[in-house]
């Protein structure tokens, strides 16, 4: 991600934004990210660390960083956006859990050949293909039962 994060300045600087301070912090706090997140987790995770960076700059520059395709952002409910690096996406899907939110990726191989199939033949260049399964996580399952 190391020359990502110049072309990035660069990206900033044809677009009249500054590379700053806060931005380089983001940027590095994504590099290590192994997991999906949302804006105010990494607020938490920048605060407890005792970085400040105010939540509009980092929701700014969640933004950029997803016009950079540096990140790729999930719509995992109305409202409620995680993010994941896409430096280290290969094909995979997400499950995602509808009661606790967690999103585990899984391997699919296949994912390359359905998108090609779904622009065969329909003047369509597709670039990207997203598939997100929804349902409940093994641990709100058996907390459930729990409950019950």
């Amino acid at each position: 991600m190391h020359m990502e994060v110049q072309q990035f300045k660069d990206f900033l600087g044809t677009r009249g934004f500054k590379s700053t301070r806060e931005r380089e912090i983001i940027l590095k706090e994504l590099e290590a990210r192994k997991d999906h997140f949302n804006a105010e987790k990494l607020y938490s995770i920048l605060n407890r660390k005792g970085t400040r960076v105010s939540r509009p700059t980092i929701y700014r520059t969640l933004k950029l960083l997803e016009q950079f395709h540096l990140i790729e952002r999930l719509d995992v409910k109305k409202n409620c956006y995680y993010y994941e690096p896409t430096h280290r996406k290969k094909d995979h899907g997400h499950l995602i859990c509808k009661q606790c939110g967690r999103i585990t990726d899984f391997p699919c191989e296949s994912l390359e050949i359905l998108k090609s199939e779904a622009a065969k033949g329909k003047d369509f260049k597709s670039d990207n293909i997203s598939v997100h399964v929804f349902g409940i996580c093994e641990a709100c399952q058996k907390a459930n039962k729990v409950e019950s």
